[in-house]
């Protein structure tokens, strides 16, 4: 089987569709409260359309280090459906990724708290800091389907270990269906994720902000703290913050 291919979801359609239905529902009542029934009984089956005819173009990464990326490319494939309708709708771009966050947010939420404590335990475990620590020794640079990245142990202690993606599969598929002004609001994903997750990540650019490369940078314990270079994307951040 090649590294990357796409055609693998159809099999899993139904399901994929089933679980995107739910993420839509939990913000059924921002959508009525901002847009009105109507148009939020539309935008349900208008983004429920737009997913069902990006499924077969999902790229899958085979192999276990690929898991985190396909999770992330489905999420990704998700919230372009939601930008592709809003657009359509003469919607902003800015207001079709909060809808996204907030659906990934409520999302999260309901990650048993077992689980969620299990991941973030692994994050940090010694096991995973062996691994990065070895292949940033090694000058290892992942070539993962449309992901390059390379590997990095913090020096002093501003964070724990770190990755930087110098190629992205998520920003290549965004560019691909015709959502590049969309592309820096997806990178932001990773606020909710790592808030609800415990990733404790620290990012001040991203490939989609024109940077060279995308700073993750993950310290136990430590609060989220993302930003973008983008500066109607950084207005957006702020304004989501302030409603916290």
């Amino acid at each position: 089987m090649p590294d990357q291919a796409t055609g693998y979801y159809m099999a899993r359609k139904e399901t994929l569709l089933r679980e995107f239905d739910h993420t839509v529902s939990l913000i059924e009542d921002l959508l009525i409260t901002r847009f009105g029934k109507e148009f939020a009984s539309s935008l349900k089956i208008e983004v429920h359309q737009e997913f069902e005819k990006l499924i077969p173009e999902i790229p899958f990464i085979s192999g276990v280090r690929g898991k985190p990326l396909n999770t992330f490319l489905l999420v990704t494939a998700q919230e372009l459906a939601v930008y592709k309708v809003m657009k359509k709708h003469g919607k902003p771009v800015g207001e079709a990724w909060e809808l996204c966050h907030e659906a990934i947010r409520l999302r999260a939420a309901e990650i048993p708290k077992w689980k969620r404590w299990l991941l973030r335990y692994f994050m940090f475990s010694p096991l995973v800091r062996m691994i990065v620590k070895r292949r940033a020794r090694n000058q290892e640079k992942a070539h993962l389907g449309d992901f390059e990245i390379e590997y990095l142990i913090g020096e002093g202690g501003d964070f724990d270990f770190g990755v930087n993606y110098l190629q992205c599969g998520n920003l290549n598929f965004v560019k691909k269906h015709g959502g590049e002004e969309f592309a820096p609001y997806v990178c932001m994903s990773d606020i909710a994720l790592s808030d609800a997750l415990g990733w404790g990540l620290i990012r001040t650019q991203t490939l989609a902000d024109g940077c060279h490369h995308c700073d993750f940078r993950f310290k136990k314990g430590e609060a989220t703290q993302i930003s973008s270079k983008t500066p109607e994307v950084q207005e957006t951040i702020e304004r989501i913050s302030s409603r916290s």
